[in-house]
């Protein structure tokens, strides 16, 4: 069959915990959830195109004229909360185009996939893994077959109603995936904030976390990795194949399992591939060996999650750390010449104005290269999250979804703190940060292209002007 991936533009959100700059500027990343869809369809022998509306700039017109020459037998999308309105508007209008069935897929099938089904316009869900349902569905489809027998399969049966099959396994071994599909997407057009190098793309290397923090919704997620030879394998294609230079490995936690992360290094070394990498990571996750290792086979950035300056408050969220095991995470990281991102929430359960101040004062002491702060959200599936309900017997993204509740911003009952005020402080928190005069001119000195140089200002200037 024929199958079309939409990946449609992303827009931010009221309820998004990123100041709206961050959520345009800071990365303009691969769909790479429909980048492996589209190579497990391929491998089952379908013909795709993938289509980054969102990457390339184009309309719903732009992109039906472009289904139009392709006549697919399918349409696909990736759906999450966050962005569901606006994926069902681009559905709507591609449908009354190209009047096909409709699949669609990702995290908010997990949560919602009842909710997510009850709009006409979509025609089968998945829920859970892709790599083996998604491929009998298809089939089925195709050869217009019984559908109750497939796992994770979300469909309507013959009187109308809507059926969930359980999901399939969820263990599935991560080497048994196919590469995403990068000879379908526009690699020259990506990139991130930080990143110094063309072709940009990501990866991830194991999916889960085994941690359990409060505000985030993977922990969830069953923890899975990918073997380090499959890794590498992959790195090797993206560099040969698609001349990526850069690569931002997206894993909650890449470092977690540290001989993992050493065969990892030393095949990439050995094999001589000139890439530059970046990650994310805990800071009790990192040593002097790791760092040295990592930083010579091509680490130039960690991302590290470290949240607050507040001992008190990274108990509540379960964070497990302490802010010891952040200055030595950071010292050693700019020791073997590694930068360094730090990754902070505002608006923790306890968080005060008092605790905010030291947060950013904390930041700026460590002489981090970059930050990202956000206002502390109930994302979808979290304990967070949980909390919400419970507190206001309500189910903000359910309603959301069904469009029951408008775009607004989400309470967060567990501190005294105001939305407004929160809002107010992330701006303030990242305007103290990067407009100190000493930052800016140790930035500049950094900088490797024109392209870096014009991120930087055009941000710069956007951040100055952003009211939201």
């Amino acid at each position: 069959m024929k199958i079309a991936l939409i990946h449609c533009p992303l827009r931010h959100r009221k309820f998004s915990e990123n100041p709206k700059i961050v959520d345009e500027k800071f990365c303009l990343a691969p769909p790479l959830s429909l980048a492996y869809v589209a190579a497990i369809l391929e491998r089952a022998g379908h013909r795709v195109i993938m289509v980054d509306a969102n990457a390339l700039g184009l309309s719903k017109a732009d992109t039906a004229g472009i289904l139009d020459k392709f006549k697919p037998d399918i349409l696909a999308f990736r759906m999450d909360a966050y962005q569901f309105h606006q994926t069902l508007e681009w559905i709507r209008y591609l449908k009354q185009k190209i009047a096909v069935p409709v699949i669609a897929g990702g995290i908010n099938f997990l949560n919602y996939a009842r909710e997510s089904l009850s709009y006409k316009e979509i025609d089968y869900g998945i829920v859970g893994e892709a790599v083996e349902s998604l491929p009998k569905l298809v089939l089925a489809i195709q050869n217009k077959e019984e559908i109750s027998g497939i796992e994770g399969a979300a469909y309507r049966n013959e009187y109308g109603d809507i059926v969930i099959n359980p999901a399939g396994r969820e263990n599935i071994g991560f080497d048994l995936y196919p590469f995403p599909a990068r000879h379908l997407l526009p690699n020259e057009k990506y990139y991130s904030f930080v990143s110094q190098a063309k072709n940009f793309t990501i990866m991830v290397t194991s999916k889960g976390c085994p941690y359990k923090c409060k505000f985030c919704a993977i922990a969830k997620l069953p923890y899975l990795e990918r073997s380090p030879e499959n890794v590498v394998q992959e790195i090797e294609e993206c560099y040969k194949k698609f001349n990526i230079r850069e690569i931002d490995i997206f894993d909650a936690v890449f470092f977690l399992n540290k001989k993992r992360v050493f065969d990892i290094c030393e095949k990439i070394i050995k094999r001589n591939i000139k890439i530059k990498w970046t990650c994310r990571s805990r800071v009790d996750l990192v040593d002097e060996e790791l760092l040295k290792l990592a930083a010579s086979a091509g680490c130039r950035c960690i991302f590290y999650g470290i949240e607050s300056a507040d001992q008190r408050i990274l108990n509540a969220i379960n964070k497990e750390i302490n802010l010891r095991q952040v200055e030595q995470a950071i010292k050693l990281s700019k020791k073997h010449g590694i930068q360094t991102l730090g990754f902070f929430m505002l608006g923790n359960p306890g968080e005060t104005k008092d605790t905010i101040r030291r947060t950013v004062s904390f930041a700026k002491r460590l002489s981090l290269d970059f930050v990202q702060i956000g206002r502390t959200i109930a994302k979808p599936g979290s304990d967070l999250h949980a909390v919400l309900q419970k507190e206001t017997r309500r189910d903000f993204w359910r309603e959301y979804i069904l469009g029951e509740q408008k775009e607004d911003y989400l309470p967060a009952p567990w501190t005294n703190l105001s939305v407004k005020e929160m809002n107010s402080y992330v701006k303030k928190a990242y305007r103290s940060f990067y407009f100190r005069p000493g930052y800016i001119a140790g930035r500049i000195f950094k900088i490797k292209s024109f392209g870096e140089l014009a991120r930087y200002l055009i941000a710069g200037v956007k951040f100055i002007f952003c009211n939201s």
